[in-house]
């Protein structure tokens, strides 16, 4: 088994300025390829804690992996830690200079002696292009057959590093290997709560034997992550293979997808498919369901656009809502929902439309119609319909209910 340890490096991860996203990334692909995260680790900072956790992780792992510290700032030390644990020195490498001529060149900026540092480097580590950046990424190859990567903190330069550089090294050492292998493979269930498909599933310990089945719920839905250790790749995934097809025998009607793709792109995938296009009516969700179309690459081809109907003269002037229901009914309520469902539809001529009106709070809230309140239309060109909704008090996790339950009414409408 292919044991990886990620560290991350910096003090604004430590104190939570920052949420490290960059672990969570790195172990999710990683884990793909069928290696095990042994841990996270987070250090600030501090050049004795940076130089014990390198030689304590380097001692119990096969592949480490950092990010963070390698800038032009004095704050930035992960390169004077590298040079005291590997007795080395540092040298100029003319390849990561041109790579920073290009940058500030493409940019229209001048390299300054500070930007011309990012170019030195340790003499026993080999330098990984950094397309995004100036800070080139670093690989050890260490005794034993052991690898070290050193990584720039900016999440994207991170993810291009590691995605040209660093994957198909760790997955060449993990198919050599091809011993002690662990896969996942996750399904993506909606439409069910937890419980009643926890029902479904039945006696766990029937079919998994050696494996295990995780629940993982979301606004989105349910995750079901199937997890299995063989002796070889082979023997792995027919065990994985066998547990997919029980839980489809079990709950295949609720599942709408397979791996690590989130509903918006499950959607995506379905809209593209059959060619159909979509436009949005928002109020409480301020933008939010248009940014989950449009967050995903190619979304053009099927999210025609949207409007944010915050206020009740936007409602009345861009979507045609009379007056008249908005003071008779309310913005939000049944016939507000619909009309602005249906009137997007007309407006974008698309050939669905979705409506989200509600009361995110803290503030709004009656006792007729408390915060967490929200009606969610659809619309196609057969029908227009709208549902009522309470999702709670907690004025963002309102707003993310509503964004996915609008998604999950779409996914499921569309044949």
């Amino acid at each position: 088994m292919l044991k990886v340890s990620i560290i991350t490096i910096g003090d604004e991860v430590r104190i939570g300025q920052v949420v490290n996203t960059n672990a969570a990334w790195i172990a999710k692909e990683i884990t793909q390829l069928g290696a095990f995260i042994s841990n996270h680790i987070t250090i600030g900072d501090d050049f004795d804690l940076m130089l014990s956790t390198l030689k304590s992780e380097i001692n119990k792992n096969d592949i480490i992996i950092t990010t963070g510290g390698l800038g032009p700032t004095h704050d930035d030390i992960t390169k004077p830690v590298l040079l005291k644990y590997f007795n080395d020195e540092i040298i100029f490498d003319q390849n990561s200079f041109q790579n920073i001529k290009k940058l500030f060149n493409s940019r229209g900026r001048p390299i300054t002696d500070r930007n011309k540092l990012q170019a030195y480097i340790p003499s026993k580590s080999i330098p990984l292009l950094n397309q995004l950046g100036t800070a080139p990424g670093l690989m050890y190859k260490l005794p034993d057959d052991k690898l070290l990567f050193v990584l720039p903190g900016v999440p994207a330069e991170m993810k291009s590093i590691t995605s040209n550089s660093i994957l198909s090294i760790i997955e060449a050492k993990i198919k050599q290997q091809n011993h002690n292998v662990i896969l996942y493979k996750t399904l993506h269930v909606a439409g069910i709560f937890e419980s009643s498909l926890a029902d479904l599933v039945g006696d766990v310990d029937e079919f998994l034997e050696l494996s295990t089945l995780a629940f993982l719920p979301s606004y989105g839905g349910i995750r079901l992550r199937i997890g299995t250790e063989a002796e070889n790749f082979d023997i792995a995934q027919k065990e994985i293979d066998r547990i997919t097809e029980i839980l489809y025998k079990k709950v295949g009607q609720f599942i709408i997808g397979e791996d690590e793709l989130d509903l918006a792109t499950l959607l995506s995938e379905k809209l593209k498919k059959r060619k159909y296009t979509v436009a949005v009516a928002e109020s409480c969700t301020g933008g939010g369901l248009g940014f989950e179309f449009t967050k995903i690459p190619g979304s053009s081809s099927y999210f025609l656009g949207g409007v944010i109907s915050y206020s009740n003269s936007v409602k009345n002037e861009f979507l045609n809502i009379p007056n008249k229901i908005l003071e008779q009914y309310c913005a939000v309520s049944k016939e507000t929902a619909e009309l602005m469902a249906m009137n997007c539809r007309l407006k974008f001529n698309s050939d669905y439309s979705l409506s989200i009106t509600g009361i995110a709070g803290p503030d709004g809230g009656s006792e007729d119609k408390p915060v967490g309140t929200v009606w969610i239309g659809i619309s196609d060109k057969e029908q227009t319909t709208a549902k009522l909704f309470h999702f709670g008090n907690d004025r963002d996790l309102i707003r993310e209910r509503s964004i996915q339950t609008a998604l999950l009414m779409l996914f499921d409408l569309i044949k």
